[in-house]
């Protein structure tokens, strides 16, 4: 079922997908649990038990240790089936591995620069 988004660019998700956009440039604990609520909240309405989730990061400037401890919990990784990270600058890179390199999310994570890679990375896991 394909799910449109509109970034920058404009995707048709080939599968039960939650895009996430972290628009704001701090990102705080209560930020992250916004977005875990909401992608709880898709996940139910997809209807699947766990989704797979584009997290673009680009805009983002700093993140707590809060907010990185809250996306790597039991209870992202009970949504979440895998997670790809959608960076840009190297401040979004540095971001995003100290994230995976400190923190180890529980689903698989992995970080991209291409969109289109990123979806055929996702693309290889099943539904759940």
């Amino acid at each position: 079922m394909p799910m449109p988004l509109s970034l920058k660019e404009s995707f048709q998700w080939p599968f039960s997908l939650c895009a996430d956009i972290l628009i704001s440039a701090l990102h705080d604990e209560a930020a992250a649990a916004a977005n875990i609520d909401a992608q709880e909240k898709i996940r139910d309405e997809i209807g699947v038990r766990k989704t797979r989730a584009v997290i673009d990061m680009r805009r983002v400037r700093a993140i707590s240790r809060e907010a990185r401890e809250y996306y790597a919990n039991e209870r992202t990784a009970s949504i979440q089936r895998a997670t790809a990270l959608l960076v840009g600058s190297k401040l979004t890179k540095v971001i995003a591995n100290f994230f995976m390199g400190l923190n180890k999310p529980v689903s698989p994570t992995r970080m991209f620069t291409n969109p289109d890679e990123a979806l055929a990375w996702l693309a290889t896991f099943p539904d759940e």
